[in-house]
């Protein structure tokens, strides 16, 4: 599919006067809506990080480790950060686009061989995606949320497989739909990006990560690999057990899923969020060069709001910011960047109980709103 050329808001805007920083009465109605959660019992563990500008405003924590270890979450407790890993994923393939060892809209059997002779469901044989297709969700590659198989969801939740290993399996499942066809989200599609990724800068996605974005923004405890000997790490709870479904609890660990299991923390974030503003505001070519900015927060089609690990805020019919959420194992995130209001949110938690996520979102929603909300 040949990209569509809308222009994302934010790239035009300029503002004419200056915009209000949060107050801090909303500060604390968002810190205490979270705490609130904990003090329910309904959330373990929390990382709140507010920013606006140049400035983090609050960077807050709030309950314990784990349901087995009642060490208070403090500022440099990992969390996993699920399919927020996503817009920082693409953010390091996107500079390898910028030195062009990579190329957008070039199929990816240029890099994996194994995907030269691919097939559709119907057995109707396809050419390999390109990056721009995966990195937008139009490659092909099963979802998640579309009756994923047993085998299939092997590839991107078996943490012992090594990432080569996850997208050789890959590789030989029948794609959804052609590539450029149709919008399905998936990670196993970032899995295959981030492998090519791999085979272009000729290290680890792990190493390309931190030499490409971390070392430059001073991101010190973000990595698809914690520390075995890190014990503060968060972790969520399931059935009134800590959930062993968390990635860094499998032994051995092996698996960085590229789009969804990265852990970091919400004062990291809201530095990479940070600079994602800058850039939008400033046009400075802080993460990548501005044509690479563009491609990376435009939305790839014109039925979708989604760009390269990016969905767009709406309010009546316009896009007035960015943002993305995560969900992996009991582990929930979400980045915020309000364009219009020049703020951005980092949110990371461990939620104690499944059937309860749908309070818990909407009480966390009624919280943050006034602070990332349409002004």
């Amino acid at each position: 599919m040949k990209r569509i050329a809308l222009i994302f808001l934010f790239v035009l805007w300029a503002p004419l006067c200056a915009v209000s920083a949060p107050t801090a009465s909303q500060l604390k109605k968002a810190a205490a809506g979270i705490q609130s959660l904990i003090d329910s019992g309904m959330l373990v563990g929390a990382q709140l990080a507010i920013g606006h500008e140049e400035q983090i405003l609050l960077n807050k924590n709030f309950g314990v480790r784990s349901i087995e270890d009642d060490t208070a979450v403090d500022s440099e407790t990992m969390f996993c950060i699920g399919s927020c890993s996503k817009p920082i994923a693409s953010a390091v393939v996107m500079t390898l686009v910028d030195d062009k060892s990579l190329v957008l809209d070039k199929p990816i059997d240029a890099w994996l061989p194994e995907f030269g002779s691919l097939k559709t469901d119907s057995g109707e044989s396809s050419r390999a995606p390109t990056l721009a297709e995966l990195l937008s969700h139009h490659g092909g590659v099963y979802s998640q949320k579309k009756k994923m198989t047993r085998r299939q969801s092997r590839w991107i939740r078996d943490f012992t497989l090594s990432l080569e290993e996850s997208v050789t399996a890959i590789a030989k499942e029948p794609l959804y739909s052609k590539p450029g066809d149709e919008y399905a989200y998936s990670g196993a599609g970032y899995c295959v990006l981030g492998r090519v990724a791999e085979v272009a800068g000729d290290h680890s996605f792990e190493e390309v990560l931190q030499a490409r974005l971390c070392n430059s923004l001073e991101l010190m405890n973000t990595s698809y690999f914690p520390s075995q000997d890190n014990a503060n790490i968060a972790s969520g709870s399931a059935q009134g057990k800590i959930n062993k479904t968390t990635p860094h609890l499998y032994q051995p660990f092996r698996l960085p899923l590229i789009g969804g299991s990265l852990y970091s923390t919400a004062g990291d974030s809201a530095l990479f969020l940070q600079s994602v503003w800058r850039q939008a505001s400033s046009k400075e070519e802080i993460l990548m060069s501005a044509e690479q900015f563009e491609a990376y927060t435009t939305p790839y089609s014109d039925k979708q709001r989604y760009a390269f690990g990016w969905s767009q805020m709406m309010a009546n019919g316009k896009p007035f910011g960015i943002s993305h959420s995560g969900s992996l194992a009991s582990s929930r995130a979400l980045f915020q960047i309000n364009l219009e209001k020049d703020v951005y949110l980092s949110l990371l938690y461990t939620i104690s109980d499944f059937s309860e996520f749908n309070e818990i979102r909407q009480r966390m929603s009624n919280a943050i709103r006034p602070v990332t909300g349409k002004r």
